[in-house]
């Protein structure tokens, strides 16, 4: 039989057996991984499992226009390895279970997966399970596990008065880098390679998954979450979940990569549109002022840079400091699935 060229020639069990083979023997926690009816997954006693899903979809997350399967395979575990690296999580396996036209090229999804199983390996996960089904438009599921520190994961919930506020690397790179992607923003040419690497930094966050057990194991950090739906909308529900706190933001302070400080300084992009822009999947956290030592220490260590961007206050509401001036961010913005359509 010549080599199938589409899904419908390979078969969902076909594609599931190939992949199989391609899977190392399961070990250590995960004792039985693809091939019954569940996986079967025994973590050590002591710890506690952390367990995170995501859904990306065909039109609503990405578009085949921009986003490459390779892209798309990396991405579609990155976000879900982010959301644990926000607990400070360490995790151990994944499933992945996908809704697919059934005219989709063989060749798409092999290079999907080889992206997605890279990554897994980079960060020693071991895919487990998962499910196929046909539909006519994709649908990405992603369902990652991992171990908690003692057992304690940290929660976005810990923030207090006082506490000082961190954000790892930089913000607003993958906002403009998807506004490249989809037109509405055009580079000048002098602008070229800080457009490239805007764009990259959309196609391909890095999950900052060693800072956050680092973090963790730091036993400095009260609360803490990852720049999903941006820094604005991500500290808002930080604030919210510790009991309806503010935050004032230092502008000064703000970290911006020298992309989109080149966009920022062209005065095609202001600090508001890129705090509100979302999908960084950096770390945004909080500690007391007491902990400055310990957090400078673990940023000599940390191969991301930490900065301290703002702190904590009573009442209610963001504000950015700037000039001497205080100026309320209003709307906290952020993508909210049943107020948009597409991507």
């Amino acid at each position: 039989m010549k080599d199938p060229l589409t899904i419908a020639d390979w078969g969902e069990f076909g594609f599931i057996e190939a992949l199989r083979q391609r899977l190392p023997e399961a070990t250590d926690d995960l004792k039985l991984g693809i091939g019954d009816d569940a996986a079967w997954w025994s973590p050590l006693a002591g710890q506690g499992i952390l367990t995170t899903t995501d859904m990306l979809v065909e039109g609503v997350h990405f578009d085949f226009e921009y986003t490459s399967a390779a892209d798309l395979g990396y991405k579609s575990l990155a976000v879900n390895l982010s959301d644990l690296a926000a607990m400070g999580g360490s995790p151990s396996c994944v499933y992945l279970s996908l809704a697919l036209p059934a005219r989709l090229e063989k060749v798409w999804l092999e290079s999907f997966v080889d992206a997605f199983l890279l990554l897994a390996k980079e960060y020693g996960v071991q895919l487990a399970g998962g499910d196929t089904v046909q539909a006519d438009q994709m649908v990405i599921s992603v369902t990652l596990c991992g171990l908690a520190l003692k057992g304690k994961p940290i929660l976005r919930g810990g923030a207090l008065v006082g506490d000082d506020i961190y954000l790892s690397g930089s913000f607003g790179d993958s906002y403009l880098g998807l506004k490249l992607l989809q037109g509405d923003l055009q580079a000048p040419s002098a602008l070229n390679e800080s457009a490239d690497f805007l764009k990259n930094r959309h196609l391909r966050p890095t999950p900052r998954v060693a800072l956050g057990e680092m973090l963790a194991a730091s036993g400095a950090v009260s609360a803490m979450l990852d720049v999903s739906d941006g820094v604005l909308a991500d500290l808002g529900h930080l604030l919210t979940d510790s009991g309806g706190l503010g935050a004032e933001l230092e502008v000064s302070r703000l970290p911006l990569s020298f992309a989109a400080r080149d966009f920022f300084e062209a005065d095609l992009v202001d600090y508001v549109a890129l705090l509100a822009g979302g999908e960084d999947y950096e770390l945004l956290f909080t500690a007391s002022p007491k902990q400055r030592s310990k957090i400078e220490t673990l940023a000599a260590k940390a191969v991301v840079e930490l900065t301290r961007i703002g702190r904590i206050t009573v009442a209610e509401g963001v504000f950015m400091l700037a000039d001497g001036s205080r100026t309320a961010l209003g709307a906290r913005g952020g993508y909210d699935h049943f107020q948009h359509q597409g991507c």
